[in-house]
């Protein structure tokens, strides 16, 4: 537990002398009270002195060869009552000064150290054993026996005070959070817990729910949360006795120095408890495994995190629970890159379908799709399907697109056919002045073609053959001629 510290520095206060009689130092060894030098006459004498605080105190000092003994200052006379008094007048006399020299009522110069005066005389007054030993032994003997040593507990004056008058000091509408007021009980909230959670690529694009068992601890029904066995009494811790705090006062050359923290026996609560519940052990929380439904909004990502409200562990003593943390992985799809609300997916094609257009079946979050690939489609070009992309978070109305880059595939390897006609396809595209040394195949049947029609014709037109009869086939085979190589023109 964490452990609130206010450190708080009590200097020792001086003493000023007002007797008129001359007085000499103590001859190579001084008696020093909080780093004020006390000066001796040489024979026994009465000093009376004043403190900061202004009350009258008497100390004696007596030479016994080289030592100095002080006597403290006298708690009767402090809060002002006899040394016959009753428990029930000194309880009184405490509560009627510690009022009226409040620090948040008095404002006072000296009026905090006369409060703490007050504080520390009912202290030792108000206890049977202290006021014994104080009777017999003065200050010193309550010191040595309580809290003259290093590490001694002692209690805080305010929180002495708060003990008669409440919480709100009993000052109406004093603000408690000021100078004195003493430790208030805090509620520690249970801790926070996380959870992993891998979705697959759709179901972060279009959101679903997640059902999953989780281990938290919640409050304990039976104890409510307490500890405590029911029908069972807490206890005033005896540490700090019910306030809370503990105060470690510790005597340095410069004083007293006080160290003020929580009680380590009660951890601040001021009570113990007797009798611990069964079910819990005392701890006032028990482990469980409860089914948790999560429900994941459309557009999450990778590394986003959903807080459920409540659902972490309780809270000790009956403090409220804290937060579960679902934290979301989504599991990567080959085919398709998700940057924002925009996908990306890269679609590949022929040559000849991106010369002369196509349609393509491309994958996407809503399954196949149509993609339509327009003729004379470049290498590296994006075509769009818009509105296909991921819905933006917490506003699914808005959605992305699913862009596409188009790759052409170019074939290392083609059959003889082929080759043939990209070589036509190549020649119908050259120069008039930039034709190939070989003359295209097509060329040749027609020249062919041409030849054979030459030769049919002279045979035709010998003169001592020629008669009407074969003047009709000779412009038959003309004709025919013609129109094969208008044919061979229009459609190669």
């Amino acid at each position: 537990m964490a452990t609130a510290t206010t450190l708080s520095l009590i200097p020792s206060e001086p003493l000023q002398s007002i007797c008129s009689i001359p007085l000499v130092p103590v001859s190579s060894s001084s008696f020093f009270a909080g780093g004020t030098p006390l000066w001796a006459h040489k024979k026994f004498i009465s000093i009376s002195v004043s403190s900061s605080s202004q009350f009258s105190k008497k100390i004696s000092a007596r030479r016994f060869g080289r030592l100095v003994v002080a006597a403290a200052a006298d708690y009767y006379s402090t809060l002002g009552v006899p040394k016959s008094a009753t428990g029930k007048e000194i309880k009184a006399a405490y509560r009627r000064l510690a009022r009226q020299y409040h620090p948040d009522v008095n404002k006072e110069p000296g009026a905090t150290e006369k409060f703490k005066e007050i504080s520390a005389a009912y202290e030792v007054l108000s206890d049977d054993k202290k006021r014994a030993l104080y009777d017999q032994y003065g200050e010193a003997g309550v010191k040595s026996a309580v809290g003259g040593q290093a590490g001694a507990y002692t209690t805080n004056p305010f929180d002495l005070f708060e003990t008669f008058f409440g919480p709100s000091m009993g000052f109406p509408g004093m603000d408690t959070t000021g100078f004195g007021s003493r430790r208030r009980s805090t509620v520690t909230k249970g801790e926070d817990l996380r959870y992993d959670i891998t979705l697959d690529f759709s179901a972060a694009i279009f959101g679903t729910e997640k059902e999953f068992e989780l281990s938290h601890l919640e409050t304990c029904e039976v104890c409510a949360g307490t500890g405590a066995k029911a029908g069972s009494k807490m206890r005033i811790c005896s540490t700090c006795g019910g306030r809370g705090q503990v105060m470690r006062t510790e005597q340095t050359p410069f004083g007293m120095f006080s160290q003020v923290s929580i009680c380590p026996n009660c951890g601040g609560d001021g009570e113990m408890i007797s009798e611990y519940c069964r079910k819990c052990s005392g701890d006032g929380r028990v482990r469980v495994k409860k089914d948790i439904k999560v429900k994941i909004p459309p557009g999450v990502s990778k590394g986003s995190i959903l807080r459920v409200a409540g659902e972490g562990d309780a809270g000790p003593k009956g403090a409220p629970s804290g937060d579960l943390f679902v934290y979301l992985d989504i599991e990567e799809v080959p085919e398709i890159q998700r940057d924002g609300i925009n996908l990306y997916s890269t679609v590949s094609i022929s040559y000849l379908d991106a010369i002369l257009g196509t349609v393509v079946k491309v994958k996407t979050v809503e399954g196949l799709t149509d993609l339509q690939i327009p003729s004379g489609t470049q290498p590296g070009d994006v075509l769009v399907l818009a509105r296909k992309g991921a819905p933006k978070l917490n506003r699914p109305s808005i959605r992305g697109d699913h862009l596409f880059t188009v790759k052409v595939s170019i074939p290392k390897r083609i059959s003889a056919q082929e080759r043939e006609l990209l070589e036509e396809l190549a020649s119908l595209n050259n120069a008039p002045g930039n034709r190939p040394k070989t003359r295209p195949k097509v060329q040749q049947k027609t020249e062919s073609v041409q030849s054979e029609i030459n030769s049919a014709t002279e045979k035709i037109e010998e003169p001592e053959q020629e008669n009407d009869l074969w003047k009709s086939l000779k412009d038959l085979a003309g004709s025919v001629a013609n129109g094969a190589l208008k044919w061979l023109r229009d459609n190669l």
